[in-house]
């Protein structure tokens, strides 16, 4: 698969995702972003969703998750990557949703522990369509990391 670049600018869409759809949509995209998909990034996914706090995939179960990224597929197959990129894109309108959107996304490029230039590339990419500044996604990377180091720490 090619390298996944977002659309380019003027991209219209004429339908809105909901919420759930839209992220998954975004980290979907993102397990694609070098070109590779394993499958520990498919699990981060999975556990992303599933764990947010945001009350979007609480009570979504492993069949509903699945439901979910067939939804996606689907939509991809009907309206094209790009359409559905950018819907996904314009459908989160809330702050906090970008910024769910942007830590899902974050956790699936790092789950294999390697962030190559394309996927550093697709990351700043999202994190301009998104709107969200350079200082804020820093702090997301900040807290997300120092969370995981301090998981690790508590393990050993």
């Amino acid at each position: 698969m090619p390298k996944r670049r977002l659309p380019t600018k003027g991209t219209q869409s004429q339908v809105a995702l909901e919420p759930e759809v839209a992220i998954a949509a975004i980290a979907i995209f993102a397990a694609y972003a070098d070109e590779e998909v394993n499958e520990d990034e498919g699990y981060a996914l999975d556990e992303m969703l599933s764990g947010l706090g945001i009350g979007l995939y609480e009570d979504f179960s492993d069949e509903d998750l699945h439901e979910l990224g067939a939804k996606v597929s689907a939509l991809v197959q009907e309206e094209g990557a790009d359409a559905v990129f950018a819907q996904a894109i314009e459908s989160l309108s809330d702050r906090d949703l970008k910024e769910v959107a942007f830590i899902v996304t974050m956790a699936v490029l790092a789950v294999d522990g390697e962030v190559p230039e394309a996927e550093e590339e697709y990351l700043e990419d999202l994190r301009q369509a998104l709107k969200i500044s350079d200082d804020r996604a820093q702090e997301l990377m900040a807290e997300m990391f120092s969370d995981e180091e301090e998981e690790e720490e508590e393990e050993e």
